[in-house]
């Protein structure tokens, strides 16, 4: 069995203890954390600590610390941009995506795009902390606040990939190193138009095959693809 993650960004020890409350100390209460068993703490930059609970109450959760070490950042850059899409779809996307390793999520206003972002951004960072603490990603990846199409495209990037559904080439022939941005569409696929300036601004676009796959999917299997290539 795994061991047990916690989230904490600002972490702080006393007398080599820390106490962990609120959510992260109820998601250890339903995971039924036992005293003595291990648990990582991780502040979403790289740093873990080891620690041992010493008691589990009803309010909060006091733990010992046995080691700390320091994770490295992701050797590959991996950079998100998703067009709004409904609620749930793109809730799945964030999640798989911060699975297979993206470190940097932006999602924008597509042309086609059939959803409105409304107030969301605290539950899309909820979805990806969760993320990374099922998967083991130890740097939380940035979620940024919608932007426009234009603003993604100037997302500063060596690979810069537009997945599209028509006159897509090869995976391979568009890769140029990391930062590595790949961009997804809405539902509805994109415009001519943003197919146009994609390109202008050097996008390359790139097919995944000839069958049509939902925008939720096409994020996390083209991100893996970029990520597979790049770490080989």
């Amino acid at each position: 069995m795994s061991v047990k993650s916690v989230y904490i960004p600002a972490v702080s020890f006393h007398d080599n203890r820390i106490r962990i409350t609120d959510e992260e100390h109820h998601h250890l209460v339903v995971a039924r954390a036992e005293t003595g068993e291990l648990i990582e703490v991780f502040d979403g930059k790289g740093n873990v600590w080891t620690v041992a609970a010493e008691s589990v109450s009803k309010r909060e959760t006091v733990a010992v610390l046995k080691e700390s070490r320091r994770i490295p950042p992701p050797s590959v850059e991996l950079i998100l941009g998703i067009a709004l899409i409904r609620t749930a779809a793109l809730e799945l996307a964030l999640e798989k995506a911060v699975e297979i390793g993206v470190t940097r999520v932006a999602p924008f206003a597509a042309a086609r795009s059939n959803a409105v972002a409304g107030n969301r951004h605290d539950r899309w960072s909820r979805i990806v902390i969760e993320a990374a603490k099922q998967s083991k990603r130890y740097h939380v990846p940035a979620i940024d606040g919608v932007a426009k199409f234009e603003q993604v495209l100037a997302i500063p990037a060596s690979t810069k990939i537009m997945f599209a559904e028509r006159d897509g080439g090869s995976l391979q022939s568009a890769l140029a190193g990391s930062p590595a941005l790949y961009l997804i569409g809405p539902e509805g696929g994109w415009t001519d138009a943003e197919i146009a300036t994609a390109r202008e601004r050097g996008f390359d676009p790139v097919s995944l095959g000839a069958g049509v796959l939902k925008a939720e999917t096409a994020a996390i299997v083209g991100g893996a693809l970029i990520r597979y290539e790049l770490d080989r």
